[in-house]
């Protein structure tokens, strides 16, 4: 079902004037999309959905996956990463036939005459051999799951304040029926469904699984979102070296008026302070499966270190990660980097371990990086982490894995620092809470 190589000349022939559309096309795609199947704002996250973030992220797949439609391995990363998303949200091969009409239909409105029939037919067929590679992908990892695929009602049955300011709360999660909870692999995350007072529709957000695998139990960790105002949400294309394929352009302007794709004050936080904030021991929230691309492969016989970088709740899905290694007991050695703007979540866990096993290192640091408002921060990195030496980071070993959580520019300044210490991209890993594609630059 590959393109002919007419139709990929004909799709790459109107990537630029797509690409330069792209806040546009976001913008009329998913408000044309949602006024007709309104039951489809229960799958968005209503916070990316009013900055823009969410239109702009399915956009700038098609584009990019058109502009590699011959050299898809370069998208590999990122389509694993949508596929782990998808099956954790309960998508399905009909959500996409939905996407395919009102996308195509978006194309059109910004091509005008140039979407001919035969134009119209390439990008159809473009994107359904996407489509076709995400839903495969999706059904194996459904297979993965085994009997529970949908949504499962859990309860609260510890909320537990991490920080003395309560700012970062873990709650442990425990199953209604009872029945046994699968494994999972150690950095992986949890999706999150509740209902929010005054929000017609479920709200849902991923939340990385904080303690390690219990039958009867799951742990999840919040951080309080404090907001931002509209002119200081952060803008990832502003990171160095990492990349947020999402286009921005001019033609946003045009789309000003709607609540889709602009970026307008909202409520901070909707769900992590709802959870902080309102939830009780005894609560009920729905999860889904364990999923994700991020994490540690305990079966895989590397002896090589393993670096946990993490700043603020960053932490939550690298402690995990660190009790396995150490319960592993093969002496893989470990360094545990954690950055933070006050007290860090998880101290007195981790030097508990770390005490019981000689070949893990911690090393603590204050950093305003920590914080959740990164547009703020300017140039205080290199001063914040130069208490870390080349041991510290196993810069010396040029096998080492590194696994990276926190804030964005956090993440980027880190990779940064790394790549110019020679640390190849392919040991670096690192989490993204939000969506889009925040990527390193090769």
């Amino acid at each position: 079902m590959a393109l002919t190589r007419r139709e990929a000349e004909l799709v790459n022939e109107t990537i630029p004037a797509l690409r330069q559309h792209g806040e546009h096309i976001s913008t009329v795609f998913y408000k044309s999309m949602l006024r007709d199947h309104p039951e489809l704002n229960n799958y968005f996250n209503s916070v990316n959905m009013h900055t823009g973030r969410q239109p702009r992220a399915l956009t700038a797949l098609i584009l990019a996956f058109a502009s590699n439609i011959v050299n898809i391995s370069e998208l590999t990363d990122k389509l694993e990463r949508v596929a782990q998303k998808h099956a954790s949200l309960v998508i399905h091969p009909e959500h996409y036939e939905i996407v395919a009409k009102y996308l195509i239909r978006a194309f059109s409105a910004v091509l005008g005459p140039a979407m001919t029939s035969e134009v119209n037919a390439a990008w159809t067929k473009a994107y359904w051999l996407m489509a076709k590679m995400l839903t495969g992908r999706e059904q194996i990892i459904y297979k993965d799951f085994g009997a529970w695929t949908n949504w499962r009602p859990f309860t609260i049955s510890t909320k537990t304040p991490e920080t003395r300011e309560g700012d970062i709360v873990s709650f442990t999660l425990t199953p209604v029926d009872g029945k046994p909870l699968p494994s999972f692999k150690p950095g992986q995350y949890v999706t999150v469904r509740l209902k929010v007072r005054g929000h017609k529709y479920y709200q849902l957000r991923q939340y990385s699984i904080s303690d390690a695998p219990r039958p009867d139990s799951y742990r999840i960790t919040v951080k309080r979102d404090v907001g931002a105002s509209p002119e200081t949400i952060p803008d990832p294309r502003q990171f160095g070296s990492f990349d947020d394929a999402p286009p921005m352009s001019s033609a946003a302007s045009s789309a000003s008026d709607s609540s889709i794709g602009s970026v307008r004050p909202h409520r901070p936080g909707l769900v992590s302070n709802v959870l902080i904030d309102d939830f009780q021991v005894g609560d009920g929230v729905e999860l889904t499966h364990p999923s994700g691309e991020f994490f540690l492969d305990t079966n895989d016989p590397n002896s090589s270190p393993v670096v946990l970088i993490s700043a603020g709740a960053g932490a939550a899905p690298l402690y995990p990660m660190l009790k396995a290694v150490s319960e592993q007991g093969n002496g893989r050695p470990v360094s545990w980097i954690q950055a933070s703007r006050h007290d860090a979540p998880f101290r007195d866990k981790v030097e508990k371990i770390a005490a019981s096993d000689p070949n893990i290192k911690v090393k603590f640091f204050r950093s305003r990086l920590a914080d959740g408002d990164v547009i703020s921060l300017t140039s205080r990195f290199q001063e914040d982490f130069s208490g870390l030496n080349w041991e510290d980071l196993w810069l010396t070993n040029n096998v080492a894995q590194y696994f990276i959580c926190g804030p964005e520019k956090f993440m980027a300044e880190i990779g940064n620092h790394l790549q110019k210490n020679r640390v190849n991209i392919s040991r670096i890993r690192y989490e993204l809470y939000s969506v889009g594609s925040f990527e390193m630059k090769k």
